[in-house]
């Protein structure tokens, strides 16, 4: 049931991008594109912005660990978000980290949580000004009856304030309810071993409390990361005529497709990224045909980009992108941690 609802909510968004298009115009777009603009899109996304989420997970980190093994295990683990259905790509991280650096799962799920929320604190930072500097038809910006803006917004601030709060309780007593849930619980492995991850994780966010200035470079690299990733769109825009080559456009077009992504979960994000990138375009009356070949054109330059490098370290560490995916889950279901 869920595959086939994913099925069909992929489909519902391709559909609504290529509907009622002329074959010759996507043709006709192909060809006016300026693909040499491509060149410096794929390099800013796999070392600017690859490079400063890596910097950012480093430093969230409780635990000391290389940058370039670092690099190895982000560009892998973004591999594997991005082509393994339901999301299970977000276990590889903690899994290498663990299995390669010996990161305690606790710690490395902390660092991935904190940077998630430091994403969804820019997403919101992004909407907040797209609403103020952007000037959007009276009802909002619409897709599928979702108002893209208000709702990036609302779950921006309902992920930013809880998240804030769920580490704010775990940091501050923490540690009195694991207590008292031990002395409740019979004495069990899986208890103690649940006990153990939520100690790990506890202590893995007490110890980026304890160094407020970790905190702070960490919301550096996410802003640096962030605005690297709005030029990786600019540059996208100027290959192609008809869309305005502003950096306001790129914010618009970068926040709404983050949030289509997000309400609409397809897998490998294909059609819920095309979907909202179009709708963000024509709020400037860009051609249908050259906005959709443009949503396809981007969502095609960063997805190559996260499997070129995905793949490089793949094949350098000697790594089956299979094999770790199930390891992690085998690992991290001995750890009881929930799966997605």
């Amino acid at each position: 049931m869920r595959i086939a609802l994913v099925l069909l909510l992929t489909a519902a968004c391709l559909a609504w991008v290529l509907w009622g298009l002329n074959p010759s115009h996507i043709v006709q777009a192909l060809r006016e594109v300026r693909w040499q603009w491509m060149v410096p899109m794929v390099l800013l996304q796999i070392t600017v912005v690859h490079g400063l989420r890596t910097r950012r997970l480093q430093v969230l980190l409780d635990v000391p660990v290389r940058f370039g093994a670092l690099f190895s295990i982000n560009a892998v683990g973004n591999l594997a978000i991005n082509v393994v259905p339901f999301r299970l790509g977000e276990l590889v991280r903690p899994y290498l980290l663990m299995e390669q650096q010996k990161v305690p799962l606790g710690a490395a799920f902390a660092a991935i949580f904190v940077a998630r929320l430091l994403d969804m604190t820019m997403l919101l930072a992004l909407l907040t000004g797209v609403g103020l500097v952007v000037s959007l038809p009276p009802q909002g910006l619409v897709v599928g009856g979702v108002d893209v803006v208000a709702v990036g917004q609302r779950t921006g601030g309902v992920v930013t304030v809880g998240g804030l709060g769920f580490i704010a309780a775990l940091v501050l007593v923490g540690e009195p309810v694991v207590q008292l849930v031990e002395r409740l619980l019979p004495a069990h492995p899986v208890v103690e071993r649940g006990l153990g991850f939520l100690r790990a994780f506890q202590r893995g966010f007490a110890g980026l409390a304890r160094q407020p200035l970790r905190f702070a470079e960490a919301l550096l690299h996410s802003v640096l990361a962030w605005a690297a990733t709005v030029v990786v769109v600019l540059t996208c825009m100027l290959a192609f005529d008809g869309i305005p080559h502003r950096l306001d456009v790129a914010a618009t077009i970068w926040a709404t497709t983050i949030t289509g992504t997000i309400v609409v979960p397809t897998p490998g994000f294909v059609g819920a990224y095309e979907a909202f990138c179009l709708a963000a375009l024509l709020l400037w009356d860009v051609p249908k045909a050259v906005g959709s070949t443009f949503a396809v054109v981007l969502h095609a330059g960063q997805l190559a980009s996260t499997i070129l490098l995905g793949s490089i370290f793949l094949l350098r560490e000697g790594l089956s992108l299979r094999q770790i995916v199930a390891s992690s889950q085998e690992v991290l279901q001995k750890e009881e941690i929930p799966l997605p």
